[in-house]
């Protein structure tokens, strides 16, 4: 039997172009980690640590959207090198330094975070030039969905291993290594290369933000990451409430959405993406409340596998339906908003999780899931024809 991404991998250079991307992306992995054991190692409090990792998220949130456009107006290469220059020179100086605390501590970080490479973007904007079938290009974002959460369940392992058995420097050095690498293989391939934006097109301000169905679909991004930042801080909580790994069922979780993003290239789908979009979220909605029915963690891992199926897909669902909306000449943004939304809905979900934990235990912290949910849901039924193109506007 054909193996259902056969066909993508056989096409030239995928196989090199989707392993730079993954080698390029583990710092993503294991910045956060990285961060806050080089100041813990250096003496730093748990509170400097967090101000540090915070630093660096705020900074790639408004850095990421800025790299894209560049890349949308430059091309590829110069962008994603340039990026990687000053990046990896944050990271050593981190590293060399070893700062406990201090303005140096948060500068770097922020640095660090600001001038993450948008190479994850620059690979999906590829994906339209490598895969021009429609059908394939769905089958294509789940595959990068699928190796996305490969980073997240080695980055962490990666970067506790390295400060534990070498030092609290070496997940920085490691992450230089990796950009420098991920980067370069990336930028110098021929794909990359000849990949051109569009030129002759009416630049706004507001770039992809100006085209309504993109901020729709940002809207039900935001909800689903809310929910997923709640999750993240409950799930882990209530293992150690009951006395287990916190970090398992996490990991658990991410392998279900691994099982999930490859199980989804077996068929193709005839619904558009904006109706499988409305499917998936309410399965995930459906998932969030028949988690907080497990009575004992061994019972929330199998359920957590069960429901975690459904994240790689949806995700793969937001990639194809932010390149077919998206205005000329702002993929690349659109596709560092996707980030960018994700990253501040699952800080906000962490957050205020993390108080309602505090103040009710953390089963509480799971209703936070279903609140985010079902806003999910909501951007996405309410005046659903709101998602498609205006020329291609549908009940």
């Amino acid at each position: 039997m054909r193996l259902p991404y056969g066909e993508i991998l056989h096409r030239p250079s995928v196989p090199r172009l989707l392993a730079a991307a993954v080698v390029g992306r583990m710092p993503i992995g294991m910045g956060a980690l990285a961060i806050f054991l080089l100041v813990r190692g250096a003496g730093g409090s748990y509170s400097v640590a967090g101000v540090a990792v915070s630093c660096s998220t705020i900074a790639g949130c408004v850095g990421a959207p800025i790299l894209g456009r560049l890349v949308d107006r430059q091309g590829q290469p110069r962008i994603l090198v340039g990026a990687m220059l000053v990046q990896t020179s944050a990271l050593l100086a981190l590293a060399a330094l070893m700062p406990a605390d201090g303005p140096e501590l948060f500068a770097l970080c922020a640095i660090y975070g600001f001038s993450n490479p948008p190479i994850a973007a620059a690979m999906r904007a590829t994906w339209s030039t490598l895969i021009p079938e429609r059908d394939l290009l769905t089958r294509a974002f789940s595959l990068d969905s699928t190796a996305q959460e490969v980073i997240w369940i080695l980055g962490p392992v990666l970067a506790a291993t390295l400060a534990s058995g070498l030092s609290p420097r070496a997940p920085l050095i490691a992450m230089a290594g990796f950009s420098a690498i991920g980067i370069v293989w990336f930028a110098t391939s021929a794909q990359s290369r000849a990949w051109r934006p569009e030129r002759d097109v009416e630049r706004h301000l507001l770039g992809p933000l100006t085209a309504a169905p993109v901020r729709r679909v940002l809207l039900a991004i935001l909800g689903l990451a809310f929910a997923w930042g709640a999750l993240e801080l409950a799930i882990p909580a209530y293992a150690q409430e009951h006395g287990e790994s916190p970090g398992l069922l996490l990991s658990i979780w991410a392998v279900g959405s691994v099982i999930g993003g490859l199980g989804y290239a077996l068929r193709s789908w005839s619904a558009p993406p904006q109706r499988m979009m409305g499917i998936l979220l309410a399965l995930n909605l459906a998932g969030f409340l028949i988690i907080m029915a497990a009575p004992n963690p061994l019972v929330l891992g199998i359920l957590l596998v069960a429901t975690g199926v459904v994240n790689a897909p949806v995700i793969a669902t937001f990639y194809v339906l932010i390149e077919e909306l998206s205005p000329p000449g702002t993929v690349t943004e659109a596709f560092t908003w996707v980030s960018t939304t994700f990253l501040v809905g699952i800080s906000a979900g962490v957050a205020l999780a993390g108080v309602v934990a505090d103040a009710a235990g953390p089963h509480a912290a799971f209703w936070l899931g279903v609140v985010g949910g079902l806003f999910s849901v909501g951007a996405t039924v309410i005046r659903h024809a709101g998602l498609y193109a205006p020329s291609r506007q549908t009940a």
